[in-house]
C-alpha cells in the first residue's frame, strides 16, 4: 500500500457501501479539486498581493500581517470542527456551507473599504475555509470505494497542486497589469468558482449519510484553541514594536495561560477537538513537532519574500508569482515518490534528509537577497525549498497517522493539519516581529536624521514610500534594510528546519514500514 492511499484510508468508513454512482465520481473530483483550489490559492496569492493592498487601504506592517493572520487564526481554530461537523450533520450540505460562506466573504474581502474591514472579513473566509478544506478529502473518502480511493486521492492531490501553483502566477500578471486596486479581482474570483461548485455539488454528488449523531462537537474546545491562537499572534505582533514591547509579553502571558485551560478542557471533555492521549506517542509528537517548525520557516519565507522582490527591489508582481509555478510543481512530483520511499525505507530518513534540504535551500536564499540575484539566486532556492517539502510533505502525514491506532488515523491527520495551519499564524506573527525588529535596526544605525528613521519605522518593512520619505536616500535604505530583515529571516528558518530534522530523527522509528 502506498503512503497515499495510506493517507486516504486514514479517513474512516462512514457507510456499508458507496453510495456514488460511478458515472458522477469524476464530479466529486472536480468539486474536490476546485474547493481546495480555492483554499491553497487565497493564501499564496494574497502574499504577492500584500505591497498593493497595503498602499490600496494604508495598512500598516501590522495590519498587512493580520490580513494573512485573520484568516489562518479562524481556518486553525475550527479545522477539526469543520471535519467533525460535516460526520454529523452530513458531508454534502456541511461542504456546501463552508463553500458559501468562503464565497460570499470573498465577495466581502474584495468590496472591503478599509484595513481593518478586510482584516474582519478575511477571519469570516477562513471559517468557511476550515469547513470546506476537510469536506473536499471526506467527499472522496465517502464517494469512492477503498480500492478507486488512493488513486482518486493522487489525482486530487495532484489536480490541487497545478492549480494552486498557476494561481499565484496568474495573480500576479494581474496585479502587474490590472492596476492599483486590482487585488480586488483575486477575491472576486472567487465567486464564480464557488458558484460552480456549489452547482456541481447539489446536482451532481449525492446527498451523504449521517453518522450517529450521539457523537458530540467541541465548541467550548475551539473557542478556547481561538482565543489561546489570537492572544500569542496579537502578543508576538507586538514585540516588533518596541514601545509595545511589555503589552505584547503580558498577551503571551495570558495566551499561556489560555493554552493551560484549553488542555485542561481537552482531557475533561467527553469527545475532545484534539485527543490528547494521542500525544502520549514520541512519533506522533514528533512529526506534529518537526511540523510546526519546518512549516512556520515555509510559511514565513513565502510571506515575506513577494515584499522583498516587489517593494525592495522594485520587480513586478509575475516575479513573486512565477516563484510558485516551480515550488509546486516539484511538491506534486515529489510527494508520490516520497510516499513510496516512506513504504519502502520508513519515514525516519526522509523526515531528516528533508528538512536539511529545506535548511540549505534558505542559506541559498539569504546569499541570493544579499546579491539581489533573481533567476539564478532566489529561483534556485525555491526549486531546492520544493525538493525538501516534498521529501517530507507526504512522510509527516504518514507518520502522524501510523503512530496511532487505525480508529485514530483520521483524527491525527486532522491533527497534523492543525499544526501546520498553526504553524503559519505564528510564523508570520512572531517571525514577523523578528523582522520588523531587524528592519528597525538597520534604519537606526543610518545617518539620516531622526526624524526620518521614525518615519520609515513607521512605515515598516515591506511598505512603498511615497510623499517626503521618496527620496533617493530613504528608498536605497529601505531597500537595505528589508534585504538584511530577509536574511536574517533566512538564518533562523534554516536553524528552525535543521532543528525539526532533528527532531524526526530521534522520535521516529529506525524502520517505519506501512502495512497494507
Amino acid at each position: 500500500m502506498s503512503a497515499t492511499e495510506q493517507l486516504a484510508q486514514a479517513v474512516p468508513e462512514r457507510a456499508t457501501a458507496h453510495h456514488c454512482p460511478p458515472d458522477r465520481r469524476k464530479y466529486v473530483l472536480i468539486v474536490a479539486i476546485l474547493a481546495s483550489a480555492m483554499g491553497f490559492i487565497d493564501g499564496s496569492v494574497v502574499a504577492v498581493a500584500i505591497p498593493q493592498m497595503r498602499a490600496s487601504l494604508d495598512a500598516s506592517f501590522t495590519q498587512a500581517q493580520w490580513i494573512a493572520n485573520s484568516y489562518i487564526l479562524t481556518l486553525a481554530a475550527l479545522i477539526m470542527i469543520g471535519g467533525a461537523a460535516g460526520d454529523r450533520f452530513g458531508m454534502r450540505r456541511t461542504f456546501g456551507f463552508g463553500v458559501a460562506a468562503f464565497t460570499v466573504f470573498s465577495l466581502f474581502c474584495a468590496l472591503a473599504w478599509s484595513a481593518n474591514s478586510l482584516i474582519g472579513f478575511r477571519a469570516f473566509q477562513g471559517a468557511g475555509a476550515a469547513i470546506m478544506i476537510p469536506g473536499s478529502m471526506a467527499l472522496i473518502a465517502l464517494n469512492f470505494p477503498k480500492e478507486e480511493r488512493g488513486r482518486a486521492l493522487g489525482i486530487w492531490v495532484a489536480g490541487s497542486s497545478v492549480t494552486t501553483a498557476l494561481g499565484p502566477l496568474v495573480g500576479g500578471v494581474l496585479l502587474t497589469y490590472g492596476g492599483p486596486e486590482a487585488w480586488r479581482w483575486i477575491f472576486a474570483f472567487n465567486l464564480p468558482v464557488g458558484l460552480l461548485v456549489l452547482a456541481l455539488l447539489f446536482q451532481k454528488v449525492p446527498p451523504s449519510r449521517l453518522r450517529d449523531r450521539s457523537q458530540s462537537i467541541d465548541y467550548v474546545g475551539a473557542v478556547l484553541l481561538a482565543a489561546t491562537l489570537a492572544t500569542f499572534a496579537v502578543g508576538l505582533s507586538y514585540l516588533g514594536e518596541t514601545e509595545e514591547i511589555r503589552f505584547g509579553l503580558a498577551l503571551i502571558m495570558v495566551g499561556l495561560a489560555l493554552c493551560v485551560v484549553t488542555v485542561l478542557w481537552e482531557h475533561r471533555v467527553q469527545d475532545p477537538m484534539i485527543n490528547p492521549a494521542l500525544f502520549r506517542s514520541a512519533a506522533f509528537s514528533g512529526a506534529n513537532a518537526l511540523t510546526f517548525l519546518v512549516w512556520a520557516g515555509f510559511s514565513a519565507i513565502i510571506f515575506f519574500l513577494p515584499m522583498v522582490l516587489i517593494v525592495a527591489w522594485n520587480l513586478p508582481p509575475t516575479y513573486a508569482g512565477g516563484l510558485f509555478l516551480p515550488f509546486s510543481a516539484l511538491i506534486a512530483v515529489i510527494s508520490p515518490l516520497a510516499g513510496r520511499l516512506a513504504d519502502r525505507f520508513g519515514v525516519r530518513i526522509l523526515l531528516t534528509i528533508g528538512p536539511a534540504i529545506v535548511a540549505v535551500s534558505y542559506l541559498v536564499l539569504a546569499w541570493a537577497v544579499a546579491e539581489q540575484n533573481y533567476w539564478y539566486g532566489v529561483l534556485s532556492a525555491i526549486i531546492v525549498m520544493g525538493v525538501g517539502i516534498g521529501l517530507c510533505a507526504s512522510p509527516v502525514s504518514v507518520a502522524a497517522v501510523s503512530a496511532v491506532s487505525d480508529d485514530d488515523a483520521g483524527t491525527a491527520s486532522g491533527t497534523n493539519n492543525m499544526f501546520a495551519r498553526m504553524s503559519n499564524l505564528f510564523a508570520i506573527a512572531g517571525l514577523g516581529a523578528g523582522v520588523a525588529y531587524a528592519y528597525g535596526l538597520i534604519v537606526r544605525g543610518s545617518s539620516l536624521p531622526t526624524e526620518i528613521q521614525a518615519l520609515m519605522i513607521e512605515a515598516g518593512f515591506g511598505e512603498r514610500l511615497t510623499g517626503a520619505l521618496y527620496q533617493v536616500s530613504t528608498v536605497e535604505l529601505h531597500a537595505v534594510a528589508m534585504n538584511h530583515a530577509m536574511i536574517a529571516l533566512c538564518l533562523v528558518t534554516a536553524a528552525l528546519s535543521v532543528f525539526g530534522g532533528l527532531i524526526g530523527w530521534f522520535t521516529q522509528p529506525s524502520h517505519q514500514r506501512l502495512t497494507s
